[in-house]
């Protein structure tokens, strides 16, 4: 049944615009399993959208491999927001986006200016280019972990070296494209690490010049890392890392704080949902807590906030691109070589408009 089930969601195509909505609010409730805190329970399009945030009408089209990067190749150029109100309204803002530097904001003229912090800036900034590392992203966020973690290991590593262990510290920060090859090859079951975000270390103990895999050798850290506050990846269930520590229990734990980086792991909700699913029909259940503990929070982090239906395009209000691109005309904006997203209440679509073309999805609420 769930095999019929990935199979109707990955290549249903509904013409109709009407039967869309409904499909996506069908399709995106399953009811294999007794525990529904962790499942996708839907974007439900029957629930109007009132207002939009620059997360809500980025995040739909934010990716690892964007949809920019495979269809217009940019790594540099403008990208403007507009989100419409109720009132008819409209907010916009203009980012101009470059390699080397940080975004710098567009003046923008006979327009009402959405203001931006500065974590929109950078989810803005995502769509066409990526740093090496999530970190770097986040750092104004996590800096202040990342300063305590750093300490904590030096001093875990202090005290396995008193052991008179030959020990050292053989990663760090892990960069998106690195953790993607690990995961190819089965060397992490996480498509997003705490490595990803230089919260995480991994040791290795050297012995007669050769990196040591024995976990009795590791034992220690078990001990030092619940004396410093830390986690050992030898208590892992289901993927022992024994010479892993990192500073949060898990990836939930980690949102539990800082809720914004769901704009990290939506990503890959689909791929946490498949694996979840595989492992409780192979009778694997405890061995996926974390992973469905994860799920669950983003589940509460998203819940009754805005969300896209992607299972079919629906077509956004001609007029009302053009009204956003003469709006933006005194701006600068240049059509079919500027990038433009457009969140509008009215129509409940949000919609990307590129030179390649228009991509829109209907708009409702995450149950």
């Amino acid at each position: 049944m769930l095999s019929t089930f990935l199979i109707l969601r990955n290549t249903i195509k509904l013409s109709l615009v009407g039967f869309s909505l409904i499909a996506c609010n069908l399709i995106d409730k399953p009811n294999f399993f007794k525990d529904e805190s962790w499942q996708d329970l839907g974007c439900d399009t029957t629930r109007k959208v009132t207002q939009l945030s620059v997360y809500d009408v980025v995040q739909p089209f934010y990716g690892t491999d964007t949809l920019l990067r495979q269809n217009l190749n940019l790594t540099a150029g403008k990208i403007f927001v507009a989100v419409t109100n109720l009132q008819g309204g409209m907010e916009v803002a203009g980012l101009k986006i470059s390699e080397q530097e940080k975004p710098s904001a567009l003046s923008l003229h006979n327009s009402q200016s959405l203001i931006l912090s500065w974590q929109d800036e950078m989810m803005i900034e995502s769509l066409l280019k990526e740093p090496r590392y999530l970190y770097d992203k986040w750092e104004l966020l996590l800096s202040g972990d990342r300063e305590t973690f750093l300490a904590k290991r030096d001093s875990v590593l202090d005290e396995m070296k008193a052991k008179k262990l030959n020990i050292k510290v053989i990663s760090d920060l892990r960069s998106m494209a690195n953790q993607k090859k690990y995961l190819g090859r089965n060397r992490t079951s996480a498509p997003v690490s705490m490595h990803n975000f230089g919260l995480a270390a991994d040791f290795a103990i050297v012995r007669r010049g050769r990196i040591s895999n024995n976990l009795a050798l590791y034992k220690p850290l078990d001990a030092l890392t619940q004396k410093y506050g830390l986690t050992w990846g030898g208590n892992f269930v289901g993927f022992i890392d024994s010479g892993h520590i990192q500073f949060y229990k898990n990836g939930a734990e980690l949102l539990k704080k800082y809720p914004e980086l769901s704009f990290e792991f939506e990503l890959y909700r689909p791929y946490y949902l498949n694996s979840t699913r595989k492992m409780i029909e192979a009778g694997k259940e405890d061995k996926i807590e974390d992973t469905k503990e994860l799920l669950s929070q983003l589940n509460a982090i998203r819940k009754d906030r805005p969300c896209t239906c992607q299972v079919q395009n629906v077509v956004i209000p001609a007029n009302l691109i053009a009204s956003v691109e003469l709006k933006l005309i005194p701006s600068d904006y240049v059509k079919n070589t500027d990038v433009l997203i457009i969140g509008d209440v009215v129509s409940q679509t949000v919609s990307m408009v590129t030179a390649n073309g228009v991509i829109t999805y209907p708009l409702g609420l995450w149950k």
